[in-house]
């Protein structure tokens, strides 16, 4: 969904099929909102795709993002990245993003794992203008606690591409909107709305791509913790073949608990092209810095009509 129109395997910005949410399903700055959890610590999925993420006591907020990450939290690049492109999908198209990523973080003899498959729909209103929805299902557990699952906050978001030079470099505005519909007891969300706004630029030379987003978010909560947050994080994909391109990004986000350090992560990947209208993706994100070490594993799924 928030992936740069990435027909087969390269990013037709022009011509519609773009990721406008990845972010709903996984980032936005909407991910770097965190719950607590029975280990303590913060755990989030991507960062600035909108996937919704979410703050894992021992995991890392990375968002997304997703975005916002992710599938889902809508919108967020597309899968597995959490940097979104400024692609949209064209008037009347249509896009389904569905993927699983799986955390493990480990703190001394204490282990956390979250498991997020998420939904995200993107429609494209006008050739430059996306709207998307996202829905996360999660299942979270904890040695030596009870694991906790269900359905986890919903993401709309707009992808709005404002600049084209027509020679590959381009601007994007993504606005995006979390609604607790997630357990906040249990975990499972934040228990109340919010918001983020993400800046996108997206600039392609040959077989190469650059991505660079730049987000801010409200992360109204509960627990204390921050409420202004911003999100900044860059990407690289090469495309080596019409079905295979390669993808890197990396970035850092506001920790939304208070006193806490920046996040930053890392990512890897490759999304294959099984023809013009379906995409399969790996990647694996590692949390960067000081503090307990997240892995995230994901895989996901891209069709487009």
């Amino acid at each position: 969904m928030c992936h740069m129109q990435m027909r087969r395997s390269r990013i037709y910005y022009q011509q519609g099929r773009g990721n406008a949410c990845r972010g709903v399903a996984m980032a936005g700055v909407a991910g770097a909102v965190r719950r607590r959890w029975a280990i303590g610590g913060s755990l989030t999925g991507p960062i600035l795709i909108m996937k919704p993420t979410f703050a894992h006591p021992l995991l890392p907020s990375f968002a997304v993002t997703a975005a916002l990450l992710a599938l889902v939290g809508p919108a967020r690049a597309a899968h597995p990245l959490v940097s979104d492109d400024t692609g949209t999908q064209g008037r009347g198209q249509a896009q389904l993003e569905a993927s699983t990523d799986r955390t493990r973080v480990r703190d001394g003899s204490r282990v956390a794992r979250e498991q997020e498959i998420g939904l995200a729909l993107t429609y494209g209103l006008t050739e430059t203008l996306d709207l998307a929805v996202g829905l996360p299902w999660l299942h979270l557990g904890t040695t030596g606690e009870p694991s906790q699952r269900g359905i986890g906050d919903l993401t709309l978001l707009a992808k709005w591409r404002l600049h084209d030079d027509g020679q590959g470099f381009s601007l994007a505005l993504r606005p995006e909107f979390t609604l607790p519909t997630g357990k906040e007891g249990k975990g499972l969300g934040n228990g109340r709305a919010n918001g983020a706004l993400t800046l996108m630029s997206q600039l392609e030379h040959g077989a190469w791509t650059w991505l660079a987003n730049v987000g801010i978010a409200y992360n109204d909560n509960k627990a204390g913790d921050r409420k202004r947050l911003w999100t900044a994080s860059t990407a690289l994909l090469y495309t080596v073949t019409d079905a295979w391109t390669l993808v890197a990004d990396v970035g850092a986000s506001r920790a939304a608990e208070q006193g806490a350090p920046s996040e930053k992560f890392g990512l890897l990947g490759v999304i294959h092209h099984l023809g013009e209208e379906l995409d399969l993706d790996l990647g694996w994100r590692r949390s960067l810095g000081h503090g307990p070490t997240a892995n995230t594993l994901g895989a996901g799924l891209t069709l487009r009509w």
